[in-house]
């Protein structure tokens, strides 16, 4: 397949790929399967218990002591709750890891059954019914096993500059999550402004 061939291929894949079940996702990409949480299940059932205890004391330390998150941007909030709930989830018998490198999913949970449930922690500022894009999923480079997908949404609000409070927490289980795929071109700025490329600029037209 030629380069023409192959920009063709990737523009339309955006096109047929718009509705995509998570699971087929994720076992495509890490040929790992992706596990429903039943909450009728005995282990199942522990598991939810105790995320959601460790995300309510979360709530319930912040509001004692007036625990606000510093941040320029929403992610810099976000990792700062995230490594507090870890250290909640700590309490319980669960083992919380969080990997490091970038991309889908933030942190790895094995109970004391050996299972392993991956989580992913977002803040957002946005409501919860926005329609702005909060979840991106490139590749399975850090799934390692089938398991139980995650997420953890805290929403925050802005108390004063820079500085803010977690109001609410939702726990989604990303069984059923439907995915789409946006395909683009993207360059860097070193990529746009090269001197080579460029006509002329604000300086040397002051110049003139």
């Amino acid at each position: 397949m030629n380069k023409k061939d192959l920009i063709k291929s990737a523009v339309n894949a955006s096109e047929i790929l718009k509705n995509i079940a998570l699971p087929e996702l994720v076992e495509a990409t890490s040929n790992y399967k992706v596990i429903p949480l039943k909450t009728n299940n005995k282990e199942d059932k522990e598991l939810y218990d105790k995320i959601t205890r460790a995300a309510n004391n979360l709530i319930t330390i912040c509001r004692k002591t007036r625990r606000r998150f510093q941040g320029n941007r929403i992610n810099e909030v976000g990792n700062a709750i995230e490594e507090e709930f870890v250290q909640e989830l700590r309490k319980t018998d669960l083992t919380p890891n969080l990997l490091i490198e970038k991309g889908y999913p933030d942190m790895e949970i094995d109970d004391k059954y050996g299972r392993k449930t991956y989580l992913e922690s977002k803040a957002t500022s946005k409501n919860w019914d926005d329609t702005f894009r909060s979840f991106y999923y490139s590749a399975g480079k850090k799934i390692t096993k089938d398991a139980r997908h995650l997420l953890i949404g805290w929403k925050v609000e802005e108390e004063r500059d820079k500085y803010w409070k977690i109001v609410d927490w939702r726990l989604v289980d990303l069984y059923t999550l439907r995915v789409g795929l946006k395909s683009e071109f993207n360059a860097s700025n070193k990529d746009v402004y090269m001197e080579t490329s460029v006509l002329t600029t604000g300086a040397k037209q002051k110049r003139l």
